[in-house]
C-alpha cells in the first residue's frame, strides 16, 4: 500500500511519487498494458477516510474534483494522470472500464497471503483466464484483465468480482510471475466463470422454450447441448435482464447461436427470427445495402472470440 501523504513527510513523499509515477511510465513503455493506453479513461485515486475504514477514491486529473466512473468527462488520458500523480496527492492510477472498451476485469480480494502465495481457488481462475494479471494496491489480492464483454456492468460473489463499465480498477503493474503480459481475448473463459458467480440456473429445455414452439420450429435444429447454456435459454425467451441495451443482449444472442450451429448463418438467423428477441421494425430495419440482423452477424463473425461449436 501506498503511504498516505502528510506535512511531515510532504518533500519525501513527492519524490516518491515523481519516481513510483516515472517507473510506471517506463513499465508502459516497455509495453505492459499497452492495450490500455490509447483509451482516455484513466483517473487518479488516492486512499480517503470512510466510515474509519481507507476507500480508494477516483479523481478527475485535470480538476482534482472526484471522478464519475459513468461520466467520460471525468476522465483523461495516461500521461496526464501520471503527472498528477508525480506531484504526490494521490496514491496511484486507475483505469474506467466503459461500454467502448473491450475490457473486462476480475477482481480477486483476500487470495495473496502475508508469504505471497496465492490461494488455490485463485490459482484456479487465474490459470483459467490466462491473462495479464497483477497484484492489488494491498497486495493480498490479484486484478486479471482480459478482452472480454459480460451482461451488465458486473457482478460479485463472495471474494470475486467481475466489471466492464462503470466501474475503475487500480493499475500497479505488479505483475503476478508466470501470468501473460498482455491483456487476452478470453470471452469463454470469462463466460463460464461468470456463471459460476453469477449463475442464472438451468432453463427448461430448448424445445419447449419461447416461441415456434412447434416440431418445425428450428429451435429443434439446436444439438441437444444448447438447453444447458442457461444465458442463450434466456435471450431466446427475450429476456435481456443484466445487459447494457437491446443491442448488446442481440449482439450476445447471435454469437450464442453461431457457436451452437457451426457458423450456420442461415440457421442462425431463422433461430433469431424465432427468438424473443425478434422485433420486425428493428431486425428487419434496413442499414445501407443489408439488414439489423445481417449486420448483427456479420458483426458477430469478425469479433467474436471463441470459436464456433463443432458438429
Amino acid at each position: 500500500m501506498q503511504p498516505e501523504r502528510t506535512p511531515q513527510n510532504g518533500l519525501q513523499e513527492q519524490r516518491h511519487y515523481v519516481g513510483y509515477a516515472q517507473d510506471l511510465r517506463e513499465r508502459f513503455q516497455s509495453g505492459l498494458l499497452v492495450e490500455l493506453l490509447s483509451y482516455p479513461q484513466f483517473v487518479v485515486w488516492k486512499y480517503t477516510p470512510e466510515q474509519g475504514k481507507l476507500k480508494k477514491r477516483p479523481f478527475t486529473p485535470r480538476t482534482h474534483l472526484p471522478a464519475r466512473t459513468n461520466d467520460s468527462t471525468t476522465w483523461a488520458r495516461v500521461e496526464p494522470s501520471l503527472k498528477v500523480l508525480a506531484t504526490g496527492r494521490y496514491n496511484g492510477i486507475g483505469f474506467v472500464f466503459s461500454e467502448t472498451d473491450p475490457f473486462t476485469g476480475i477482481d480477486l480480494d483476500a487470495c495473496v497471503a502475508k508469504d505471497g502465495s496465492i490461494a488455490a481457488w485463485a490459482e484456479e481462475i487465474i490459470t483459467t483466464l490466462s491473462s495479464y494479471t497483477e497484484y492489488s494496491p494491498s497486495k493480498l489480492g490479484v486484478h486479471i484483465l482480459t478482452q472480454a464483454t459480460i451482461p451488465g456492468a458486473g457482478r460479485k460473489r463472495g471474494n470475486i468480482e467481475m466489471y466492464s463499465h462503470d466501474r475503475f480498477f487500480t493499475l500497479t503493474t505488479h505483475h503476478v510471475q508466470g501470468t501473460p503480459t498482455t491483456i487476452a481475448e478470453r470471452q469463454a473463459e470469462v463466460n463460464a466463470l461468470y456463471h459460476q458467480v453469477a449463475p442464472l440456473g438451468v432453463e427448461r429445455d430448448y424445445q419447449n422454450t419461447r416461441v415456434g414452439g412447434g416440431s418445425g420450429s428450428a429451435l429443434t435444429e439446436l444439438p441437444p447441448e444448447a438447453a444447458h447454456d442457461p444465458l442463450l435459454q434466456q435471450l431466446l425467451r427475450g429476456d435481456t435482464t443484466g445487459f447494457a441495451s437491446p443491442s448488446n443482449a442481440d449482439f450476445v444472442l447471435v454469437l450464442k447461436l453461431l457457436h451452437w450451429t457451426g457458423d450456420n448463418v442461415e440457421l442462425t438467423r431463422k433461430l433469431f427470427v424465432e427468438s424473443g428477441l425478434y422485433r420486425e421494425e428493428k431486425t428487419e430495419r434496413k442499414t445501407g445495402p443489408t439488414t439489423y440482423l445481417d449486420m448483427t452477424i456479420n458483426n458477430a463473425l469478425r469479433k467474436r472470440r471463441n470459436p464456433p461449436q463443432q458438429h
